[in-house]
């Protein structure tokens, strides 16, 4: 077989990665180099696959494969050996990549292979939004210009795809100076009740947003919110043991 019928499978094995939802979402932190590597050796896979195919046919049809052959001549180009086979091969596995999506699509939904992809291979504030998304945690936020925002995230951006992240925030504040304690000065449920509780009579429909998009690179910590240790570093509760210094912040 010549080695310039590798270029079709490696060809199929870039699309594979690209474009199958099972691989895409984490090939997106490949080096490139590494995703050339990983296309050959899915170029391999379907060589060796388009092979052994081909040989069960032969074994259970020996006339079908000569009489295909023959029936491929009339096609006026110069090809290498095997080249069909090969062909053949390489056309099939990029069919069953858009086959195989729609199908998980219907199963699972978009959002499962994202969150797939972020359990395996997401950074440590990707998996905390999915943790949020997922579990409805609440989370807090604190920005580089001490603005602090309690909330939750209910949309999961694709990987690597953007460097926003919304959340809906449930309280906010910011970090005083120098204690680092956290002031809340805005509490959105608050403010949603009394938006709803004030409506006109004639309102059908409400539509009030106050999801916040926050750019990642300005995101200085992120964790979990738990309100009871919320209280016990803000001073609201007294520390577990009256002996035990307890640190400024969350």
């Amino acid at each position: 077989m010549p080695y310039n019928l590798l270029l079709l499978p490696i060809c199929a094995g870039y699309i594979i990665l690209v474009y199958s939802v099972l691989f895409k979402y984490n090939i997106q932190r490949f080096h490139q180099r590494r995703l050339l590597f990983e296309s050959i050796i899915i170029a391999i896979l379907i060589i060796l696959i388009s092979f052994f195919i081909r040989s069960i046919i032969e074994l259970l049809f020996p006339q079908l494969i000569p009489s295909i052959v023959s029936f491929l001549k009339i096609i006026p180009f110069q090809k290498p050996d095997y080249f069909w086979t090969v062909f053949v091969g390489t056309l099939s596995s990029i069919i069953l990549v858009f086959i195989s999506n729609k199908c998980i699509y219907r199963k699972y939904g978009k959002i499962d292979p994202i969150i797939w992809a972020i359990r395996k291979n997401g950074d440590e504030l990707e998996k905390l939004f999915e943790r949020s998304s997922d579990e409805g945690k609440l989370m807090q936020i604190t920005l580089k210009n001490n603005k602090v925002y309690i909330g939750f995230c209910e949309i999961i951006p694709e990987p690597q795809k953007t460097n926003y992240m919304v959340i809906s925030p449930i309280l906010s504040g910011y970090r005083k100076e120098p204690s680092k304690k956290v002031k809340i000065t805005t509490n959105y449920l608050e403010i949603v009740n009394y938006y709803i509780e004030n409506l006109d009579d004639d309102s059908t429909s409400v539509e009030l947003n106050t999801d916040v998009t926050i750019k990642q690179d300005e995101i200085l910590t992120a964790g979990i919110y738990d309100q009871e240790i919320f209280d016990m570093f803000n001073g609201s509760l007294p520390p577990p043991n009256d002996s035990t210094t307890v640190g400024n912040t969350v």
